[in-house]
């Protein structure tokens, strides 16, 4: 299992709630997001129109696409967080919404217990111990 945590996105006026991955190997230099396609088009990002990059990951390179800023809120049954900017990216063929690990650390994510899918707010007592949402897949 991985932490999966809820987490709501903007842009202009769309505000979409969906499952994330709280991937803390996805290194950055400042908080980004991985949106899928389908998740990008929804919020209205047109990918054709998109800069290409190129991302170093394990075991080589992939192929992005960037489509430039959104804000980004981790909410839970009890709270919610401030909303963070975040550089949003895209990955063909990658279909569940990625945190990097500067935006982890901007929502305030601790991952507890990551093959157990726990995690709690940074500053929580450390009794404190929150379980995994369930995934969601932007296929279409």
């Amino acid at each position: 299992m991985v932490v999966r945590v809820k987490v709501q996105v903007k842009r202009g006026d769309s505000i979409i709630e969906t499952s994330a991955v709280a991937n803390s190997g996805y290194e950055t230099e400042a908080p980004e997001i991985h949106l899928p396609q389908a998740l990008a088009r929804r919020l209205g990002f047109e990918i054709s129109e998109a800069r290409g990059a190129r991302y170093r990951v394990v075991g080589g390179f992939t192929s992005t696409y960037v489509l430039g800023e959104i804000l980004v809120r981790l909410i839970t049954e009890d709270r919610q967080t401030d909303w963070v900017k975040a550089k949003a990216v895209s990955v063909p063929d990658e279909y569940e919404v990625l945190l990097s690990d500067k935006l982890l650390d901007a929502l305030n994510i601790e991952i507890v217990r990551a093959g157990e899918g726990l995690w709690r707010f940074h500053g929580e007592p450390i009794d404190r111990i929150r379980k995994s949402t369930k995934p969601q897949l932007w296929i279409t």
